[in-house]
């Protein structure tokens, strides 16, 4: 994972504590690619590293999961 800005670690911090849970590497790199808003949702998927195969599948099942929306709607 590349290195993470001070504003992108307090928004991945407060995001954690909002979810009482940790996100996973990949999970955090998913919503950075999502918000930057460049990336179609299976690219996000492919760029923050899960597999080609089945990108498409993890992309909906993170944006369309209660509490992952509401990462990326705040």
């Amino acid at each position: 994972m590349a290195k993470q800005t001070v504003q992108q670690q307090k928004i991945a911090k407060e995001v954690e504590t909002r979810l009482d849970r940790k996100l996973t590497n990949r999970q955090r790199e998913f919503a950075k690619y999502y918000v930057e808003g460049i990336y179609s949702n299976a690219e996000c998927a492919r760029k923050a590293g899960f597999s080609p195969k089945v990108a498409n599948t993890v992309a909906h099942h993170l944006l369309s999961t209660h509490k992952f929306q509401s990462i990326y709607k705040n």
